[in-house]
């Protein structure tokens, strides 16, 4: 698998795998649809220009965006130069990021919730 392709994949599978493994399927907003959490994810808008592939999974776009944004201002999430991982806690989200050549591919999760999106020129 190319070395672009692998880095997205993994958080894609981290993010699937934190939100089968942390709880119910109710969403932040206390609705439940009954689908299983991996189901109810969603794509997002950013409403940024450094960020991409926006998803959320029992959360709502507006509070994906607040992680994203908070990812972004937080310096103990940016990844020291040569680093190729970074994780850090957000807005009550534990999060981590892999550089890729895209920029980092970013997972964000607490229970019953995920988020994930791509930090590019990171």
């Amino acid at each position: 698998m190319p070395p672009r392709l692998a880095a997205p994949l993994v958080v894609l599978v981290l993010a699937a795998l934190a939100a089968a493994g942390c709880g119910g399927s109710a969403s932040e907003e206390g609705s439940s649809s009954g689908a299983p959490v991996g189901a109810a994810a969603k794509s997002c808008e950013t409403d940024a220009v450094d960020a991409g592939a926006l998803r959320a999974t029992g959360v709502s776009c507006d509070r994906a965006r607040q992680v994203m944004y908070g990812w972004q201002r937080q310096g103990s999430c940016s990844a020291p130069p040569g680093a190729s991982r970074v994780s850090c806690t957000t807005r009550s989200y534990r999060c981590t990021g892999a550089r890729t050549d895209r920029g980092t591919a970013v997972s964000c999760a607490r229970p019953g919730r995920s988020i994930a999106f791509i930090a590019e020129g990171d």
